[in-house]
């Protein structure tokens, strides 16, 4: 295999891609979110989480990285939104907050808080609206290495335990 031209990067495989980061649940640890998919999400692989009395709960990273987006769309959309970019072209967004506690650039800790939980742009009920990419592709949701359940027909969901940041 040549060398690249001085200056010029080497070129990756698509696996040094695909490797995706450890994602844990975006809530502080022991936190018990329900997670709900449905017919006619959007996007279809995104998961919302919410749980009783969830307003102004924290919201964390899922993985350790870089704030790559801190957006306020009003009542359009994704109304308050952070994203942050992991290794590998991976990325998360987290929407609908109530408010935002980073900044473009902020470095954050898997755990480290990023905002609070709200129900900003089109939203019917305060949920952290949770996605993941890869180059900016919507990926299956995986927490703890497990993909999040997904609207089946039969109307089932599922509870998730926050694991993030526990001792």
């Amino acid at each position: 295999v040549p060398s690249p031209a001085p200056g010029l990067p080497l070129a990756r495989s698509a696996g040094a891609f695909a490797a995706a980061p450890k994602f844990k649940t975006p809530c502080p640890c022991k936190q018990v979110w329900h997670g709900n998919t449905r017919e006619g999400h959007s996007p279809k692989l995104a998961v919302d989480l919410s749980r009783a009395n969830g307003e102004g709960d924290k919201v964390v990273a899922a993985a350790k990285g870089t704030v790559s987006k801190v957006r306020n769309l009003g009542n359009r959309s994704y109304g308050k939104y952070v994203v942050v970019d992991h290794d590998g072209g991976w990325s998360t967004l987290y929407a609908h907050l109530h408010s935002y506690s980073v900044k473009v650039g902020d470095r954050l800790a898997q755990g480290d808080a990023l905002g609070t939980v709200g129900s900003t742009g089109n939203s019917d009920g305060a949920h952290l609206h949770h996605e993941q990419l890869l180059n900016g592709a919507l990926q299956k949701i995986k927490f703890d290495g497990r993909t999040v359940h997904y609207y089946d027909g039969l109307g089932r969901y599922t509870d998730y335990k926050s694991v993030n940041r526990c001792p």
